[in-house]
């Protein structure tokens, strides 16, 4: 399960909040003293604690063991307050009789569980006291999570004083609970005051009925529609004719179709073209990421009088798994992708939204848009507001502190996190400001705001994250004991080898790319001990491009993983270099692993037969054999491992921006041209430590590749999302500037972009002949431009690029 947040702040205060303090056991209500004397250090010890509480609240604790009303208004008693007994403990009136011996019996009876509860009850009150009155402001609200995140059960009255806000005489679920047969989540229901009304069908009396709410938004009425996710298939026609009915355009899915062995959501759409009664959809396009794909629909509804046809946007958000919570980075990258296509289109129609039962995760988008809609508009987030909109909305769309603090979280960061990608176009333009002083000055500045941020929100990985790096049978196969891989994104090997007792163990990390997640395998130059474990992961993940970017030759410190010719044994696997080639920025062997046959000797028992001893063959290492004895061939591996030439080892980044782009160009034509599909398969990705040169190289990729699909470049986002599972990815000074360096190389020299240069010529001329001087292009234009211009790779040869890559192919 994924930490609860992203940055290193969040996740220790996350940790600190799940982890017991010494004084659980003994503040249970179930707890008994061994001893009168142990009860007596006991009660001693937490009369000590409540000793360093303030006076005030040992006095309210005392006033609500003996039943005492709660000072201030009666909505702010805590619920379990409210439901318990008054008081067990009336003060005496007399020190005599039968009323004295009733109060001492009583106060002997009392445990120090008792006092610890009544203790957090007082403190949920007053913090139920201390909840916002007001919206906050954009400039105030980072400094107002990280100062509740200081005292986190201020966010526990805020989540109490939410729930308190439901109207009960108003929230009735009188009509969903009769409609039994179409509510696969039977706790999750639509309030009558504001659930979605289908037309009815003739045939069917209740056909009126879907499991969906509307939702209102800062700024608009009914903004949002929440459901259920699909899970029959009579549901999958009525889902499509709600979307129809409301006129929607864009639908947003907060679940995977399968997660923890179970289904999770049908998957209500066709792969190419399917007919749900009488509408059809038909999938027209779909871009897939590392954290979500956007499909694109036409919905096509034929009547005697018409046909209609409408273009519907699917959002599916494929990060969030059951019980956890996602990266708040991905998170906040689909809202933005979603709001952006929502500006743009001319539907006025409420967005679909769904997750598996449609509550908490559906809620938390809802809070997320419409806070920061809010914040574009006013420049103000009241979070704690519109939390109430949500509860009297629809039941549990707040459903847990642990969402509720979620959602402050990402607001926080989204607030913080205010950059915005730039389109490819204007590249040249930002190289050209560096030009002149003041501008060079302004950029300057901005990046060392971007740097400050990336530093905040950089993930602090402690040990128990890394555990499987740090024990003892692994501390020698690192390099750098600070420079490990945490265990939810290493790469586990399959393939016994070696002596060592944890074989799964090698110190490499997954980082996610752009279009997929462990696109890429980052790992240091392996040890001499660890040269079997990294072909073991070029075998057992199928690795099919290995690119070194470190030129250290072969040293004790740094031995040689790699020969020139022939064949050569690294532990279980025969490694062949089957061709060798030079070039000006880099070297290439194209190599085909396998695994070695082994001969099992016959098992050794000892002499007094009390069992067998050690084996000395390893399991992995034995090849089937068939019902005649004919030996089965493991499968082979083809992989290309490119070493760089043109990186200085003294400099932090190449001299020029070529070299790079050519290795770059190398190892994508060869992820195209090889077999059994390699673009599927993780890139190994290495140095000599494991973390200098790799970012630029990933960050490169990632940037690439949104270029080619969304015709936009964001830095500081691919290096926040590389620093997730290897927070010291990217020197913050020279790295970071050379990726936009090496970004705009690849626009100048690359002629599919050269449309946009074309347009942009245009509109400059247009501008000057027709109009005033003003912005280069206003948001309409901007729109207009780019949907006229729909980006279109050529299928042209490039005989300069592919070159090597073809050697190889021929070769083989």
């Amino acid at each position: 399960m994924k930490s609860l947040f992203s940055s290193g702040a969040s996740r220790n205060a996350s940790h600190q909040q799940n982890t017991p303090g010494p004084s659980t056991e003994r503040n249970n209500l179930l707890t008994v003293p061994e001893s009168p004397m142990a009860r007596r250090r006991e009660l001693s010890e937490v009369f000590e604690n409540f000793r360093r509480k303030s006076i005030s609240e040992l006095s309210l604790v005392m006033d609500a063991l003996r039943g005492s009303p709660s000072p201030g208004s009666s909505q702010y008693i805590h619920p379990e307050r409210a439901s318990q007994s008054t008081g067990n403990l009336n003060p005496p009136q007399s020190k005599k009789g039968r009323r004295r011996r009733k109060v001492q019996k009583t106060w002997q009876a009392m445990s120090p569980g008792n006092f610890s509860k009544q203790l957090q009850l007082v403190q949920e009150e007053k913090a139920m006291q201390a909840v916002p009155t007001a919206p906050i402001d954009a400039s105030k609200f980072v400094a107002y999570v990280q100062e509740r995140r200081k005292k986190r059960i201020l966010f526990k009255g805020e989540y109490l004083m939410v729930n308190r806000s439901i109207d009960n005489n108003k929230c009735r679920c009188d009509v969903g609970s009769t409609m039994t047969d179409r509510n696969p989540y039977p706790d999750t229901l639509p309030y009558d005051h504001n659930r979605v009304i289908l037309p009815r069908i003739d045939n069917d009396e209740n056909s009126h009925y879907i499991n969906a709410s509307y939702v209102n938004s800062w700024l608009k009425d009914k903004a949002y529609v929440v459901t259920q996710a699909v899970r029959t298939k009579p549901m999958n026609a009525e889902f499509w004719r709600m979307v129809w009915e409301l006129g929607s355009n864009c639908i947003v899915m907060l679940t995977k179709v399968f997660d923890f062995m179970r289904v999770m959501c049908l998957q209500y759409w066709p792969q190419t073209k399917f007919q749900f009664r009488e509408i059809e959809v038909e999938t027209t396009e779909v871009k897939t990421y590392s954290h979500f794909v956007i499909r694109t629909f036409k919905l096509t509804r034929k009547t005697e009088e018409s046909i209609e046809t409408r273009i519907v946007k699917h959002f599916h958000f494929t990060e969030w798994e059951l019980d956890s919570f996602p990266y708040i980075s991905a998170f906040i990258e689909l809202r933005r992708r979603v709001r952006q296509f929502m500006e743009k289109s001319p539907v006025d129609a409420p967005m679909v939204v769904h997750c598996s039962n449609g509550a908490g995760r559906s809620g938390a988008f809802l809070a997320l848009d419409a806070n920061l809609e809010l914040m574009k508009k006013t420049g103000q987030l009241d979070f704690f507001e519109y939390a109430k909109t949500l509860v009297n909305s629809r039941p549990h769309l707040i459903d847990s502190v642990e969402q509720y603090m979620f959602i402050y979280e990402v607001l926080s960061e989204a607030v913080m996190c205010n950059v915005q990608p730039i389109e490819m176009h204007l590249l040249k333009e930002r190289s050209s400001m560096y030009k002149a002083k003041k501008n060079r000055e302004l950029l300057e500045s901005q990046e060392t705001h971007e740097n400050k941020l990336l530093m905040h929100l950089t993930p602090t990985l402690r040990i128990g994250d890394c555990a499987g790096g740090h024990r003892l049978e692994n501390r020698g196969k690192n390099r750098d004991v600070m420079v490990v891989p945490p265990d939810h994104a290493r790469p586990y090997l399959q393939t016994l080898h070696g002596e060592s007792k944890d074989y799964t163990y090698i110190n490499a990390v997954e980082v996610d790319g752009f279009t997929r997640k462990a696109e890429f395998i980052v790992t240091e130059w392996p040890k001499q001990s660890t040269v079997d474990s990294f072909w073991t992961l070029i075998y057992d993940h199928a690795c099919h491009t290995v690119v070194n970017l470190s030129n250290q030759g072969s040293t004790r410190h740094y031995p040689s993983f790699i020969h020139n010719k022939g064949k050569q044994n690294y532990g279980p696997f025969i490694v062949e270099v089957m061709n060798y080639h030079q070039y000006p920025a880099m070297t290439s062997h194209m190599v085909k692993v396998m695994k070695r046959p082994h001969q099992v000797p016959p098992m050794k028992v000892d002499p007094e037969g009390k069992g067998v001893s050690k084996l000395t063959f390893m399991i992995s290492d034995i090849m089937a054999t068939g019902a005649q004895n004919q030996q089965i061939d493991a499968e082979v591996r083809i992989c290309c491992v490119i070493q760089v030439r043109m990186w200085p080892i003294e400099n932090k980044v190449p001299l020029s921006t070529t070299g790079l782009i050519d290795v770059i160009k190398m190892a994508r034509s060869w992820r195209k041209r090889a077999p059994d599909r390699p673009e599927t398969k993780p890139t190994i990705v290495m140095s000599h430590n494991g973390v200098s040169r790799v970012g630029v190289y990933i960050g490169a990729n990632i940037c690439i590749d949104q270029m080619d699909i969304d015709h936009e470049v964001d830095v500081f986002h691919a290096v926040k999302m590389m620093r997730i599972n290897r927070p010291q990815l990217i020197d913050m000074k020279d790295e970071y500037k050379y990726l936009y360096d090496v970004m705009l190389h690849w626009y100048m020299t690359n002629p599919d972009y050269r449309i946009y240069d074309k347009e942009d010529s245009e509109d400059t001329d247009s501008q000057k002949t027709s109009r005033p001087p003003s912005n280069r292009h206003s948001i309409k234009e901007k729109s207009s431009f780019r949907s006229k211009f729909s980006f279109r790779r050529r299928n042209t040869t490039r005989q300069n690029e592919n070159n090597a890559v073809e050697h190889h192919v021929n070769n083989k």
